[in-house]
């Protein structure tokens, strides 16, 4: 079966989505979105009267399925456990689960990976359909976690909207405290400095220790309201956007527990591209903010990449889950969910794309009523997009 008007598939298994990765393409009369087996990442999303623009991240070097990754043959390229397997394959828009961060001492030695399994093994198809609408269900079981996870990526036709459902099984008799992670990077020619804009219904935040990066212009271990983050010469540096220097850091951000429905958006209205991811509070009340910018030597970031994370999460921090655990709550909101034994749990969250004007300067806020969601713009013009949705979240 094929769309409307044209004679390509629907869904169909691309054997070379990126750097000769196989996965899946979801084709709707307004774009398509890419997904990859080795991973599960989600590494394009495409708007056609955007010129095709992809707003997601892609390495600058060349990635591999992180499940052919071993460690005599790649360590050099990719760098060594527990990072090594992750930073083969990664792309776009990953899953951090089922914790987020580094493995522990003891956990690395037992062959564990950073940001889990998920990202790191291959996905297989469990379900794909070309009608009423484009979906696609694939996912996998971990196998040292013991939990089977599922998404599902559904398009609509004629609208830029795209509905994703995740399903976590727990396989096993015990209670699993567990991070929920929706790594969403942008990547150059979309993301730019001082011209890509970056909003969120955060409050309070907080910076990271010190010792994220050698080049640290934060005020380490600060807390500060979103967007405006304090620096170590005592000024402010307005986080809706990427100053045009080398550096790296990471924030976390609370949203606004006064609201159901949270977002990211991400906007280059040079190129009148806006990506808004939409999803429940509940389920989501950390973002991570996490900008790279030429300031990793190491392999194999070789001090040659642009970057920037807005995580939407249940866990503020990329530290391991031992000390996610031990440390509590941060502002008053848990740092972690559980995973019931024998039981399941599912999120939801939808993914806008939509064209700009060239003035447009961000979001401030993303609301859903009846059979639409609002995006209203940030500033002055405080100009309203509406997007014909279903009742999803």
């Amino acid at each position: 079966m094929t769309t409307s008007g044209s004679q390509t598939p629907a869904v169909s298994r691309n054997k070379n989505v990126m750097d000769g990765r196989a996965g899946f393409r979801l084709q709707a009369d307004w774009g398509h979105v890419s997904v990859l087996e080795g991973g599960g990442h989600i590494c394009e999303l495409n708007l056609n009267a955007c010129s095709g623009v992809n707003p997601l991240w892609r390495p600058p070097w060349k990635t591999i399925d992180p499940f052919k990754y071993t460690t005599p043959k790649h360590a050099r390229s990719y760098g060594p456990p527990p990072d090594g397997s992750l930073l083969s394959g990664i792309a776009g828009h990953s899953l951090s689960f089922d914790h987020f961060g580094p493995p522990s001492l003891e956990e690395t030695a037992a062959g564990l990976t950073t940001h889990g399994e998920a990202p790191a093994l291959k996905w297989a198809v469990q379900k794909q359909a070309p009608s009423p609408r484009p979906q696609l269900q694939y996912g996998l079981t971990l196998p040292e976690a013991r939990i089977s996870f599922s998404r599902n990526l559904t398009l609509d036709r004629k609208s830029p909207v795209i509905y994703c459902e995740e399903e976590a099984v727990n396989l096993s008799p015990y209670d699993r405290p567990i991070s929920w992670n929706e790594h969403v990077t942008f990547g150059p020619p979309f993301l730019e400095a001082e011209t890509t804009w970056f909003d969120m219904p955060a409050t309070r935040a907080k910076v990271c220790p010190a010792s994220y990066s050698p080049r640290f212009s934060l005020q380490p271990d600060t807390e500060f309201t979103w967007p405006y983050a304090p620096t170590k010469d005592r000024k402010r540096m307005n986080l809706r956007t990427t100053p045009a220097r080398r550096f790296g850091h990471y924030t976390a951000q609370l949203l606004n527990p006064d609201l159901e429905i949270g977002f990211i958006a991400a906007c280059n209205a040079r190129l009148k591209l806006l990506v808004v991811y939409a999803f429940r509070r509940a389920d989501f009340p950390w973002v991570g903010n996490w900008e790279e910018r030429y300031s990793r030597h190491q392999a194999p970031w070789a001090g040659k990449t642009f970057c920037r994370g807005i995580e939407f999460s249940t866990t503020p921090f990329s530290i391991p889950r031992r000390e996610t655990i031990e440390q509590g709550p941060l502002f008053g909101e848990p740092t972690y969910r559980w995973l019931p034994a024998k039981s399941k749990a599912q999120v939801r969250f939808l993914i806008l794309l939509l064209e700009v004007p060239e003035t447009f300067r961000g979001v401030a806020s993303v609301s859903i009523a009846g059979k639409k969601i609002d995006v209203v713009e940030s500033g002055a013009h405080g100009r309203k997009l509406s997007v014909a949705a279903d009742k999803f979240l």
